[in-house]
């Protein structure tokens, strides 16, 4: 039965007893039937509410509800589904519902039911009681109708059925399992066809897999998992293109029989019935559950994602005999239960409650999840008893919703309470946040929990400030003067009123009735001196969106708490998984948030779907979109030019990635493309140390070494970051490289370096010898040239002088070498190393003085000295003396020393007297007094003496 069209505010159905809802009370218009059930046209609909009117009926209270002329016709039609007195309640109240199919009609025969008018008096007790009843519960649910389904005319009999959630896709693949006879009949071939929540096609994936699947779902990223008999998992796109596997491992080698499924994982059930679980199929670790020693195939078995379990690992629930058998990693607990077996078990989405369901759906039970305690069964009766139950799913975490193959879906609430709906054939369930959708080939559907906000404001007989100010907003239209009393009276409660009217247009789902609602917070708002609108804002932009995903076209029924709880990326890449460009451009720029990844998506859909375009072509039609973005464009060409690298547009690839501003992406494509010389030069443009080595440790893999060579060596930053990379890695190729790029003052110095440590002096000689061989191809290199040969002579000296002095001296400098030389007493071999290397003479002084005070060889100092005037002065005597605490030697030299420097030398080595002399030679004064002091305690008569001096020079 279609719905009854009326105008004003239209909800789908109201249900009785622990599961009621009520609508908007104004109803100002009589209403339009537009079903084709009701076989009564309007001429004999008025005849009748005259007819009626004549007779008399009671004055209606609050006339503002409920005008006459729809009185009337509910009047009418209590008359005409008068029933009689063998009819049973269950009876009666199933003629209601399929009589007045809307909610409001349903209400107001409530209504005349309570006042007893409807029914003979043999009846009317037990009717009363229960119309009693059912207005005073305050739990109430809903029943939408989303769609009628678009797709051709299907018997899902024939289909295995996969829907997603969050107002996912459905895919039906036809059941290989039953025998189909031969005919028309659509969608019978091996392919999975997609469609929308609506009914539409979306695509279809080819299926080319040899082995039958076992079981397939879609994951939370809209990807479908499907899993073959032989452990294989193949996940497909929205779209069917570039398909991923992977393998469940050795410990599917028994074949898999049945698989389970969560929002990025799975846990399959093998031939030798143990469990497989994979945490995340993104990176896929396939893990066993402990062994169970299950003998038999499990009548069921559910399992607890790992989110809603305490040691956070998956748990499967499987019925085995009369018991449930809780299966983990770590081990297996039997529940001890002796009322199965369970022909279906289902988890609540919070993990507190589970449903067990017998064969046949004979008995429902729910329990809590350590099955102590049972809070609800149901025992159904009549059609029920013998049929076969087809699926179960959770509204919300308190109320069960089982579907059966008759086409009754049955709510059980958590106290036992049910409510019965019939369909055409059974529902298939999906289990969404805040209800359940149920379809089946005719029909989508939904049914949730009304929220609280939603009843505050329509339920009957409320004096919530958000009804009266929806009473209001009604009043205005109708240019009633109550309308302002109305306002007036809840101005206290306007903020309240206003939020309240707010968050019941987000939990409603028939755009008429947003409006309204949001209408009357915007009138409240009107009264408000300080009120901030983000609220209200915010609330029509996200309708907006929902209402527009909801749409035939789009196929994505949506709620708020469902729009709520993903990001907004994620609503935009379901657009663009069923290449919605146009429509997710459109809500990115109404929400006011990036498009980049639209316009990116699109031009993959576009390289993709131009086969027959060149690569220029191609790059035109690309540009003359992109290039009319706002402000820089798109933020990465990267994901566009790896689609036309894989599509075969490789120019195309090339001449995109010139538009990359990340060189880090840009780098490794480039690399892929082969456009190695490109990739370099953008690497040394970023500044990247680490991105240069990452292309020159690419290269030196993929190219042969000159190549390698001649590549590097055109850039002199690439070669410099090489060349230190070799060195510090002591790494042979280094040389090669050297050779390679004519470098001879580098590879000579890097033979030197190599060799610094050799021993062997045959060996260091004549590799030194090559050195100097390759240097002297450098003619601007004469001075190394020189140097090196001094050097080689050096050594050779050196191994000669070993022999003499039977000490080591190869690998030392020529200094130390003269040092060692003179230590050792061979003065005249220091002489002839002197001559023969051209050591400065300061140098070869001061390197003979330290060596003879060394060995207190005073004598040759002394010659030293007195050979000439020292080069160096004969300070550095007196210091090497007194540093080797020999006074008496420096005394022999301070008196060669400058007289100003004599005093404080003396001083310096005790000699007071001697310094006493210098100073009142030189006429120093403050140096005399300085000797004064430093001589107060060690001669008396000297001090004396000294006093007299500085009187004399003082006078």
């Amino acid at each position: 039965m279609k719905d009854v069209d009326y105008p004003g505010p239209v909800l789908d159905k109201l249900y009785i007893k622990h599961y009621c809802f009520v609508s908007n009370p104004f109803m100002e218009n009589a209403p339009t039937f537009s079903s084709e059930d009701n076989k009564h046209s309007s001429k004999k609909w008025e005849a009748n509410i005259h007819k009626e009117f004549e007779k008399g009926f009671d004055k209606i209270p609050n006339a503002a509800r409920y005008n006459l002329a729809f009185k009337k016709l509910i009047g009418t039609s209590v008359k005409m589904v008068k029933h009689t007195e063998e009819c049973s309640l269950d009876s009666l109240f199933e003629a209601i519902e399929d009589a007045f199919p809307t909610l409001h009609h349903q209400e107001c025969m409530l209504k005349d039911l309570h006042s007893g008018k409807a029914f003979s008096s043999e009846m009317q007790t037990t009717v009363i009681a229960e119309a009693k009843h059912m207005l005073k519960e305050d739990v109430f649910y809903r029943k939408h109708r989303i769609y009628q389904m678009q797709w051709a005319e299907l018997d899902l009999a024939r289909f295995r059925v996969a829907a997603s959630s969050f107002g996912g896709p459905i895919a039906l693949l036809r059941d290989d399992r039953l025998l189909v006879e031969a005919g028309p009949a659509p969608l019978l071939d091996s392919s999975i066809h997609v469609f929308s929540a609506s009914g539409q096609t979306i695509g279809k994936i080819e299926y080319d897999g040899l082995q039958h699947i076992a079981g397939f779902n879609w994951n939370s990223r809209e990807q479908l998992v499907c899993v073959q008999e032989d452990g294989t998992v193949r996940i497909f796109s929205l779209s069917g293109q570039d398909p991923t596997s992977f393998s469940l491992g050795p410990d599917a080698s028994a074949g898999i029989l049945d698989c389970r499924f969560w929002d990025q994982g799975l846990v399959a059930m093998t031939g030798d019935f143990r469990f497989i679980y994979v945490n995340d199929i993104g990176e896929p670790k396939p893990k066993a559950l402990a062994e169970a020693h299950i003998k038999e195939h499990p009548h069921s078995w559910a399992i607890v994602p790992p989110h809603l379990t305490l040691s956070h690992h998956v748990e499967v629930l499987a019925s085995v005999g009369a018991t449930v058998l809780s299966i983990d990693a770590v081990g297996v607990q039997d529940q001890l239960l002796d009322q199965g077996p369970y022909a279906h078990i289902s988890v609540s989405p919070n993990g507190r409650l589970a449903a067990l369901c017998s064969d046949h759906g004979r008995r429902i039970q729910v329990v809590s999840m350590d099955f102590q305690r049972s809070f609800s069964e149901y025992n159904p009766s009549g059609s029920t008893y013998n049929d076969q139950l087809y699926d179960i799913a959770w509204c919300g975490s308190d109320a069960a919703v089982v579907s059966f193959a008759s086409g009754e879906t049955l709510l059980l609430g958590p106290f036992g309470d049910t409510l019965t709906f019939t369909h055409d054939a059974p529902m298939h369930l999906v289990q969404e946040l805040d209800g359940v959708r149920m379809f089946n080939a005719l029909s989508h559907e939904f049914l949730c929990k009304v929220s609280e906000d939603a009843k505050s404001v329509f339920q009957i007989g409320s004096t919530s400030a958000a009804a009266l100010l929806y009473d209001a907003l009604d009043g205005i239209r109708a240019h009633s003067s109550r309308a302002d009393e109305t306002v007036r009276s809840i101005r206290d409660d306007m903020p309240q009123a206003v939020d309240t009217c707010i968050a019941a247009a987000g939990s409603e789902p028939v755009p008429d009735l947003q409006q309204s609602l949001l209408r009357a917070a915007s009138l409240g708002k009107s009264f408000l001196p300080v009120f901030s609108g983000d609220k209200l804002v915010d609330m029509c932009r996200n309708l907006r969106v929902i209402n527009c995903l909801t749409s035939y076209s789009v196929g994505i029924p949506l709620t708020l708490l469902q729009f709520q709880s993903l990001p907004f990326e994620e609503w935009v890449a379901r657009l663009l998984n069923r290449n919605q460009h146009k429509l997710a451009s459109a809500v990115c720029q109404y929400m006011e948030q990036p498009a980049d990844q639209v316009f990116v998506h699109w031009a993959c859909a576009k390289i993709r779907a131009s086969s027959t375009l060149d690569d220029d072509a191609l790059y035109r039609a690309l540009r003359s979109r992109l290039d009319t973005l706002p402000g820089s464009g798109i933020a990465s060409y990267v994901d566009i030019a790896e689609v036309a690298n894989h599509c075969g547009y490789q120019r195309l690839a090339i001449r995109l990635l010139q538009h990359e501003p990340r060189a880090a992406n840009q780098v490794p494509l480039l690399i892929s493309l082969g456009q190695e010389r490109a990739a370099m030069d953008e690497a040394i443009r970023s500044g990247d140390s680490d991105l240069v080595y990452f292309v020159i440790f690419h290269l030196f893999k993929a190219m042969p070494l000159g190549e390698f060579f001649q590549v590097i060596g055109r850039t002199q930053a690439a070669g410099r970051l090489f060349e230190r990379y070799c060195v510090d890695q002591n790494s042979p190729v280094l040389e090669d490289y050297y050779f390679q790029d004519d470098a001879f003052a580098k590879s000579a110095r890097l033979i030197v370096a190599d060799n610094l440590k050799e021993r062997d002096v045959a060996k260091l000689v004549a590799n030194l010898k090559v050195a100097l061989k390759i240097l002297h191809n450098d003619k601007a290199r004469a001075l190394e040239s020189a140097a090196l040969d001094t050097h080689i002579r050096l050594v050779q000296v050196q191994r000669q002088m070993e022999q003499e002095l039977d000490t080591t001296l190869v690998g030392l400098p020529l200094n130390e070498t003269l040092a060692q030389c003179l230590l050792k007493g061979n003065y005249a071999r220091g002489t002839k190393l002197r001559a023969e290397f051209k050591i400065p003479e300061r140098r070869y002084y001061w390197i003979k003085l330290h060596a003879l005070v060394v060995r207190r060889d005073w004598a040759e100092l002394a010659r030293l000295a007195n050979a000439k005037k020292s080069p160096i002065g004969y300070r550095p005597f007196v210091d090497e003396c007194v540093a080797a605490l020999q006074y008496q030697e420096a005394a022999k030299y301070i008196a060669r020393c400058d007289a100003r420097e004599r005093p404080q030398l003396y001083l310096r080595i005790g000699f007071f007297r001697e310094a006493a002399t210098a100073a009142s030679a030189a006429k120093d004064v403050d140096m005399l007094r300085q000797i004064h002091a430093a001589a107060a305690e060690r001669d008396v008569t000297l001090q004396h003496d000294i006093a007299q001096q500085i009187e004399q020079l003082t006078r």
